[in-house]
């Protein structure tokens, strides 16, 4: 009996032959058979290809993170030009205004971002971001001091731009960032229609001197410690962290002083004071601009890794040396014109204190 006749349904008598291949073949043909050696060795191929192409996404996909995460560090160092079509009354908050903008429309604030984001996996550009908002926030804090209103109160608006701008770790920063935009704005308008006043003047030019001398103090502070432990290679999180918020107190510097200085034109006479001037920008900028690949805090002769802390301490240090040289020259050469002026008044004293 046939394969075919042993199958449990009836055979067709009609329509295409179906040809079913049975197991009677003889055994000597089926040892001897053989796959094409042209598809063994196809299939050999594929199976490789597969694997490779496997292997590939996942270094791929392994490999893609860790390149957002170093993509998403953007640090905005780009020194601040004001519109030249608009003229700020207040060069400084327009300054703050612009950097603040920055960061937002920018990389965005690091620390609202949720776990998963490459930002949150950052150590430098959250460093950064913190530091500038916080000394924003004390520039704006001693410039409200100087603008009083007229019943003698700090002005309100730059009182709440220095209270936005203080870090809250358990608040959301990007709205609060947005409204001290917002509260300088509005005391730029106040100030463009003189219904603010203005934080100018010799003794607030010293004080922004002062307060910008304490940043190069903190900074100097912060990076002899780390320094000192080189705990981590090539750079600990907190030796990441003082390098960076030492960067961002340059940066807010390099920026401000020049709008400062700038304000007070009668500032800028002796060769002495201009020299200084220069001098200071030119050291500040030098701090903000120092910008390694990767932050290294290694001792040695840095024949394979440098101590990048060690030269940001150095630049910042000269930086606070600069500033409190151009503040002991001012000082100096208001001492001299008012020496001056009492000199050439004094014949005049002299002869009303005879009559």
């Amino acid at each position: 009996m046939s394969n075919v006749e042993k199958l449990p349904v009836k055979a067709r008598e009609d329509g295409p032959a179906v040809t079913l291949i049975g197991t009677d073949l003889p055994e000597s043909y089926l040892e001897e058979a053989e796959p094409s050696p042209f598809m063994h060795s196809a299939s050999w191929w594929w199976r490789r290809c597969v694997a490779a192409i496997k292997v590939v996404g996942v270094l791929a996909i392994a490999a893609f993170y860790p390149a957002l995460v170093a993509g998403s560090h953007d640090i905005k160092d780009d020194t601040v030009i004001l519109s030249a079509e608009r003229p700020w009354t207040s060069p400084e908050t327009g300054i703050m205004i612009t950097m603040i903008g920055r960061e937002i429309e920018g990389p965005g604030w690091a620390t609202d971002r949720p776990g998963w984001h490459p930002q949150a996996r950052l150590t430098g550009l959250p460093a950064w971001q913190e530091t500038l908002s916080a000394s924003m926030s004390e520039y704006a804090r001693l410039m409200a001091g100087e603008a009083r209103t007229p019943r003698g109160a700090a002005d309100p608006d730059l009182s709440a731009a220095a209270r936005l701008l203080t870090i809250d770790p358990q608040l959301t920063q990007t709205p609060r960032l947005a409204a001290a935009a917002e509260a300088l704005a509005r005391y730029e308008g106040r100030l463009e229609r003189d219904l603010a006043a203005p934080s100018t003047g010799y003794d607030s030019l010293l004080g922004k001197l002062a307060l910008m001398a304490s940043w190069s103090d903190i900074s100097t502070t912060e990076l002899g410690e780390q320094i000192a432990l080189r705990d981590g290679w090539p750079a600990s999180k907190a030796d990441i962290t003082a390098f960076y918020a030492a960067r961002a107190r340059a940066q807010l510097a390099s920026q401000l002083l020049p709008a400062s200085i700038a304000a007070e034109p009668e500032v800028a006479v002796s060769e002495a004071v201009q020299s200084r001037i220069d001098r200071l920008e030119a050291a500040w900028r030098r701090a903000a601009t120092l910008d390694p690949v990767f932050v290294s805090n290694q001792s040695g002769d840095a024949r394979l890794m440098a101590d990048h802390l060690a030269m940001m301490a150095y630049y910042i240090g000269e930086a606070g040396q600069a500033t409190r040289e151009l503040g002991g020259a001012i000082i100096l050469q208001d001492e001299e014109n008012a020496e001056a002026a009492l000199a050439s008044a004094g014949p005049e004293l002299r002869g009303t204190g005879t009559d």
